[in-house]
């Protein structure tokens, strides 16, 4: 059978405990303190910075991918469309929705966005090109043979840091030639 042998802890020598291991035991607090006040910034909501459903961004500037909405469908048959949002350390893919009434589809993107603080954060998106991109995909079904449209609705960014500037301000209508089924 082994035997571990048992090491009496060490006492501080003298009445005042070793100034080093005083330091690092207050510098240890103090990193703690930190990260705890840290912890509520991007991507952690708390309720003071609620997350909020907003419509998704797009930049048709080259710096995020172009919608793939196909040019041509079938009637009756589903079409497969895939859109690319953008976003910060402060953002979350969301849902889409998807309207459709005759030839006419209407799609907008959502994504989660919690307010951290009205600058932008070093890892974060300041607007010219996203941090993280979001993958929303689609499926719409034209019953009609003919021209149809999708429009997509979307933000542009420009008020970026503030749930409020994600109104939509942006719409991109796509032509879809629908033909008969069979």
């Amino acid at each position: 059978m082994n035997h571990v042998p048992i090491i009496p802890a060490s006492t501080s020598p003298g009445p005042h405990p070793n100034p080093t291991r005083q330091v690092l035991r207050h510098l240890t607090r103090l990193a703690v303190a930190v990260v705890i006040v840290g912890l509520p910034g991007c991507g952690l909501s708390s309720p003071e910075e609620p997350e909020h459903r907003v419509i998704g961004i797009i930049h048709f500037n080259g710096t995020m991918p172009e919608p793939r909405i196909p040019r041509t469908a079938t009637a009756g048959v589903p079409l497969e469309m895939a859109i690319w949002t953008g976003g910060g350390a402060c953002y979350r893919q969301g849902d889409t929705e998807v309207a459709v009434n005759g030839r006419a589809a209407v799609v907008t993107p959502y994504d989660l966005f919690t307010i951290a603080d009205r600058d932008c954060p070093d890892d974060g998106w300041c607007g010219t090109s996203p941090h993280a991109l979001f993958d929303h995909r689609v499926t719409v079904v034209f019953e009609e043979p003919g021209t149809a449209e999708v429009a997509l609705v979307y933000s542009t960014g420009l008020d970026w840091y503030d749930p409020d500037g994600h109104e939509g301000d942006g719409r991109r209508v796509f032509t879809v030639e629908v033909s008969p089924a069979g």
